[in-house]
Order: C-alpha cells, then sequence, then structure tokens
C-alpha cells in the first residue's frame, strides 16, 4: 500500500500539534510558563512591579478616604474625583465553582463620586493625588445616583 508524500506530511504535522497541545496545555491557555519555585501563579513581568499600583493595597487608600483625586476629562482639565470607600473585596462561600483550593488574593474595589464626566473613549484615567503621586487606574462608570457619577477602581493582586 502506497503513502503519498502529501498524505505523510499532512499526517505527521497534524500529530506534531496534537502532541504539542497534549504535554503543554497551560501553555496555549496562559501564554506563560511557570516557573519552580514561583507560588501560586506566573513571575509578575519587571515592568509591571515598576508601576506604582502594584505596592498599593486597601490599608494605602484608608487614609485618604474623604481626599481629592484628580483626573483629565476629555479636554483636559481636572476632575475632581473625591474617594468614597476602599472595601474588601472577598470570595463568598456559596459561590464556589471548583473542588480546588482558591488562591488568597489581595482584593479591593475604589469608589469615586466625580464632579464631572470622565471621557468614555477610555476607561484608564491618569489620576493624581498630593501624597500618593501620580498613577493610572482602570475607572469604570458605576451608577449615577441624584447627578452624582460615581466611578469605581478594582484590584486584584494574586
Amino acid at each position: 500500500m502506497a503513502i503519498s508524500r502529501r498524505f505523510f506530511l499532512k499526517s505527521g504535522t497534524l500529530t506534531a500539534i496534537a502532541a504539542g497541545v497534549a504535554f503543554s496545555p497551560n501553555r496555549l491557555a496562559f501564554g506563560q510558563r511557570r516557573t519552580l519555585g514561583t507560588s501560586p501563579g506566573f513571575p509578575i513581568p519587571i515592568e509591571a512591579q515598576q508601576e506604582p499600583t502594584y505596592m498599593f493595597t486597601r490599608t494605602t487608600f484608608d487614609p485618604y478616604v474623604g481626599s481629592i483625586f484628580q483626573a483629565p476629562n476629555a479636554r483636559g482639565r481636572m476632575v475632581d474625583l473625591t474617594l468614597l470607600s476602599a472595601t474588601t473585596n472577598k470570595p463568598s462561600a456559596d459561590t464556589k465553582i471548583s473542588t480546588a483550593k482558591a488562591i488568597q488574593t489581595d482584593s479591593f474595589s475604589l469608589m469615586f463620586k466625580a464632579a464631572g464626566p470622565l471621557p468614555q473613549f477610555t476607561s484608564i484615567h491618569k489620576i493624581s493625588h498630593p501624597s500618593l503621586g501620580k498613577f493610572e487606574l482602570f475607572l469604570t462608570p458605576h451608577s449615577q445616583e441624584g447627578g452624582a457619577l460615581l466611578y469605581e477602581a478594582v484590584f486584584n493582586h494574586i
């Protein structure tokens, strides 16, 4: 029985791809390789570790509840953002979706009341504060209560 060259190359290529998927599925899913000695996830790039937000925790913001942060609006004018709350986020016990042990995270959210609207064409805003300096935050519109614009930032340090 003769096997054509085309059939041989096609089946050999598919076999190699299938073997790669079978022996390294996490590489395809995460696009990273887990290194030994790191816990529980993947190494954090040095560029991310140099950002100010990498070191922020909920306790960083606790003394500044009620103080004014600023972000530019669509025209470049500064909008005052009053920090209303810094809340710790914890997973609830009744929403367990896996039998594996959950990874402990440092997750918290910040709620801001804005004096005016922030640009809708971006979600990452350049925030400035007299004590914390300048940093970027991913802010999402939360709600609009009685004419007040509320924005939320969520931190999840794994």
